[in-house]
């Protein structure tokens, strides 16, 4: 019977426990501390463009691509690189992409995500790179701020990045 007794108090103890657990989380803020960064979708399609090597920032994926290595900066486009030398890898240039999260590269071509766009870039000449096809819509949106709010997109405007406040 006592053992009976104790089983019962130790249930009771463990659901009267279990209410505790709300009292210590965080409180959840009531906005985001992000703003998405918005194109429209004629601004997308003519977003992809190659210009002069800079800094790496917020770095994603690495490819190695022959003698170049492919960086991917997030939300913004891909590094490239002469690594020829690998103690001195030498900048070449950018290919500004918005909305860049993800590449991948077969047969010279590097295959790049433009916010909801599959992208293709032909890089045989990564000094000169030339996009070749545009696939529009293959992926959905990114509707979700780093920090978990989920914001409603209306009209003509596409997320390719995040900005905080």
């Amino acid at each position: 019977m006592k053992k009976l007794y104790h089983s019962i108090l130790l249930g009771v103890l463990c659901c009267s426990l279990q209410s505790c657990f709300f009292l210590f989380q965080p409180e959840r803020q009531e906005t985001s501390e992000y703003t998405p960064i918005t194109m429209t979708r004629a601004e997308l399609n003519e977003s992809v463009k190659f210009q002069t090597a800079r800094a790496l920032k917020q770095t994603g994926k690495i490819y190695v691509y022959g003698s170049y290595l492919l960086i991917n900066e997030r939300y913004e486009g891909v590094h490239i690189f002469n690594n020829a030398n690998p103690s001195n890898p030498q900048k070449l240039g950018f290919i500004a992409v918005p909305g860049c999260l993800d590449m991948a590269v077969k047969n010279n071509i590097l295959y790049v995500d433009n916010a909801v766009d599959l992208v293709s870039v032909n890089i045989s000449n990564p000094t000169s790179p030339a996009v070749t096809k545009r696939i529009q819509n293959s992926f959905p949106m990114n509707t979700v701020s780093p920090d978990g709010y989920t914001y409603t997109m209306t009209g003509d405007k596409i997320i390719v990045g995040w900005t905080k406040n």
